[in-house]
C-alpha cells in the first residue's frame, strides 16, 4: 500500500510522454476546452476613438471658464452615428457635433463628448439642432473610449491552459479570431463490472440487485471534466468476459480505461489479474486513503496495440462503491486529465473544520462537506454520513475535506485541504 503523494507521483509520471496534442476549432466550439497557444491581440481594440456617450462632441479646452453664469457657446455643425465615417469639419475652434454612442470622434481638436442632459440646445426657426450652452468645464478625453484602450498589438487575450469560457470568445470574437487552438479531449473508456448490476432506469429490482449509479456519474462528470466518454457496459464478475472486451476497448484506443468494481481482494476481485494477463504492469494497487483504498493503475510498458506513435493507455481500476467511484474520479484521474493536458496540479482551498471529525489513522481521508465562507473566515463541516454507498450525503455536500493521515481525529479549528466537489470550472481542468 502506497501513499496518496506517492501514488499522484506514478500518476504525473504516467502522464509524461501521453500529452494531448492540440486540434484547431471554430471559436463558437471551443467552449469548455483547454487552449493549447496563447493568443495575443494582432490590433488595437477600440480601432478608433469613438464616443461614450450620447451628446455633442466639443474642444475641451473652449469650455475652461464655463460656468452657469457664463455658460460656453458651440455651434452645432454636423452629427455623426455609430457606423458612419469619420466627420470632417471646417476647424471653427467653437464647433460641436451632435454625436452618438459609439460614432467615431470627429477629426481635429474635438476631444470631449458632453452629455446630451448636460446642456442646453438652441434650435433655429425650423427647430434643428443649432447650438448648445455647456455651463461646466470638460476635461480632455471625457467621455471618450480611446483607441487601444481594451487591447493593444501584443497584448495577451488567451493564455495556454485557460479553460475557454463564454467572456474569452467575447474578447477573441472581438479580435476577429474564427478558430482556435486546443487540446484534443481525451477519450476515456468506462467499463462496470458486477453480475448484481442493473440498469439505472430498472422499476423493479430483483432480490440481490441494485441500480447502476456509477456509470451514468462517470459519463457526465467526465464531460464536465473535459473528456469524451464511452460506455462499453456492464459486464459480470468474469475475467474471461473482461478481457474478451478490453480487446474491442485497446482497437477504439482510449487515452484511460476506467473500471469500476472487482479490484479489492474478494473471490470475484478479478481486475488486476486479468491485466497483467493482457500484458499489463500494475503501477500500484492499495492507496493509503478512504474511501476508494483498493484503487488499482496500470499501463503498458510498450506501445500495445496502439503502435509505435501512440503510447497505451493508462488504467484506473476504482472501487465500485459509488463514494469510492467518486472520490477515484475526483482525485486520481482527474489529476491525471490535469496533466496530460498540460496544466499545473489543482491547489486547495484551506478551512477550518467546524467540529471534532473522527477517522481511521494512518489514511487520508476524503469526506463529503460543505464549506461555508463567513465574516470569520472559511469553515469546513464533515457531513454525517461517510460510508462510501451512501450517495444521499453528496447531494448537500459542496466540497470534499482532505483530513491528512495523522491521528484518528482531526479536531475543531484545525485547517485541512478542501476540494469542490467537481473541478472549480464546468468542463474545466483548470483552476
Amino acid at each position: 500500500m502506497i501513499s496518496y503523494h506517492e501514488a499522484l507521483d506514478v500518476i504525473r509520471g504516467l502522464a509524461v510522454g501521453r500529452e494531448l496534442a492540440g486540434e484547431a476549432v471554430a471559436l463558437e466550439e471551443g467552449i469548455g476546452r483547454i487552449s493549447a497557444c496563447d493568443i495575443s491581440s494582432a490590433e488595437c481594440i477600440p480601432p478608433f476613438d469613438n464616443s461614450a456617450m450620447d451628446g455633442f462632441a466639443v474642444t475641451a479646452s473652449r469650455t475652461r471658464s464655463a460656468s452657469v453664469a457664463a455658460p460656453a457657446r458651440f455651434r452645432v455643425v454636423g452629427c455623426v452615428a455609430a457606423g458612419d465615417p469619420i466627420f470632417r469639419h471646417d476647424g471653427t475652434p467653437d464647433a460641436a457635433i451632435e454625436i452618438m454612442t459609439g460614432a467615431a470622434m470627429p477629426e481635429g481638436a474635438l476631444d470631449a463628448v458632453v452629455k446630451v442632459e448636460d446642456v442646453e440646445i438652441l434650435r433655429d426657426s425650423r427647430g434643428k439642432v443649432s447650438e448648445i450652452l455647456l455651463r461646466r468645464p470638460l476635461k480632455s478625453r471625457e467621455n471618450v473610449r480611446g483607441r487601444g484602450e481594451d487591447f493593444r498589438p501584443g497584448q495577451r487575450a488567451l493564455a495556454a491552459g485557460t479553460t475557454i469560457m463564454p467572456e474569452h470568445v467575447m474578447a477573441l470574437a472581438s479580435l476577429g479570431v474564427a478558430r482556435i487552438e486546443v487540446r484534443r479531449q481525451p477519450l476515456v473508456a468506462v467499463v462496470s463490472t458486477g453480475r448484481e448490476l442493473v440498469h439505472h432506469a430498472e422499476a423493479t429490482l430483483a432480490p440481490g440487485m441494485i441500480r447502476n449509479s456509477t456509470a451514468p456519474y462517470l459519463m457526465t462528470a467526465l464531460s464536465r471534466y473535459g473528456a469524451r466518454a464511452k460506455y462499453y457496459g456492464a459486464i459480470p464478475d468474469d475475467p474471461g468476459h473482461f478481457i474478451d472486451i478490453m480487446a474491442g476497448i485497446l482497437r477504439d484506443a482510449p487515452d484511460v480505461i476506467l473500471t469500476t468494481g472487482a479490484v479489492s481482494m474478494g473471490k470475484h476481485d478479478f481486475i488486476g489479474a486479468a491485466l497483467e494477463k493482457l500484458g499489463a504492469t500494475i503501477r500500484f494497487h492499495k492507496v493509503a486513503i478512504r474511501p476508494g483504498k483498493p484503487l488499482l493503475v496500470a499501463d503498458w510498458e510498450k506501445p500495445f496495440p496502439a503502435g509505435p506513435k501512440k503510447k497505451s493507455p493508462v488504467v484506473f481500476g476504482i472501487p465500485g462503491n459509488p463514494v469510492s467511484t467518486a472520490v477515484g474520479l475526483r482525485f486520481f484521474v482527474e489529476p491525471y486529465l490535469r496533466a496530460v493536458a498540460g496544466l499545473p496540479p489543482e491547489k486547495p482551498m484551506r478551512a477550518k473544520i467546524t467540529a471534532d471529525s473522527t477517522k481511521p489513522e494512518g489514511l487520508r481521508c476524503f469526506f463529503k462537506a460543505r464549506m461555508l465562507v463567513s465574516d470569520q473566515g472559511a469553515g469546513v463541516t464533515v457531513l454525517s454520513g461517510q460510508p462510501s454507498f451512501m450517495v444521499s450525503p453528496m447531494l448537500a455536500a459542496n466540497a470534499w475535506a482532505v483530513l491528512p493521515e495523522a491521528e484518528n481525529q482531526a479536531r475543531s479549528g484545525t485547517v485541512v485541504d478542501v476540494y469542490p466537489l467537481h473541478p472549480a470550472s464546468s468542463g474545466a481542468l483548470h483552476d
